[in-house]
């Protein structure tokens, strides 16, 4: 599965290598930015039992700047063209 994003195309393979490389990163979800106790982040993808910032996955795995682009619809449109699951947080 593959969806174009910002002129880069994201297939599924290369978001979930980004996420396995998150709960690396982060054990714990909530060590990044503390973004589960934060009204700014909105959304969630849910996947394997945890939840995960899509903002943030979307821009490591298109290499854009969370800064140049928005999240709400037009991050989540990506993650559900791709089959994930994304839930208000």
């Amino acid at each position: 599965m593959t969806i174009e994003f910002k002129g880069t195309l994201v297939t599924r393979d290369a978001v979930l290598r980004v996420l396995r490389q998150f709960e690396k990163d982060y054990p714990e979800a909530n060590d990044y930015d503390h973004w589960l106790d934060k009204a700014t982040y909105k959304y969630a993808v849910q996947f394997n039992g945890r939840l995960f910032p899509p903002k943030y996955i979307l821009s490591e795995v298109s290499g854009t700047s969370t800064k140049e682009f928005t999240g709400g619809e037009q991050t989540n449109r990506v993650f559900r063209a791709l089959g994930f699951e994304v839930a208000s947080k």
